[in-house]
């Protein structure tokens, strides 16, 4: 199995983002491909998919749990909006 390099990371990380809509920063991409690189080393789970690990990683990108909330009460109140604003 070819290893993937950092850069590789970074690469997936973003085309992932952009799939999904996700808005991160240069500092965010570099701090999660580390992360991933670190688990896809270490770890035996090398079954999981290059999308797999990404998003296992990014779920848990808040910093606090305050902030965590903070930001699915955001998006739930957004969803609220857009499906009052289409009725």
């Amino acid at each position: 199995m070819p290893e993937i390099t950092l850069a590789g990371w970074e690469n997936k990380i973003r085309s992932y983002a952009e799939r999904n809509t996700i808005s991160l920063d240069r500092a965010t991409v570099r701090r999660a491909a580390k992360t991933i690189n670190r688990n896809f080393e270490t770890s035996n789970a090398l079954t999981l998919t290059g999308d797999e690990l990404i998003a296992r990683v990014l779920q848990h990108s808040d910093p606090t749990g305050e902030e965590a909330v903070k930001n699915v009460m955001h998006e739930r109140n957004q969803a609220a909006a857009a499906r009052r604003l289409a009725a």
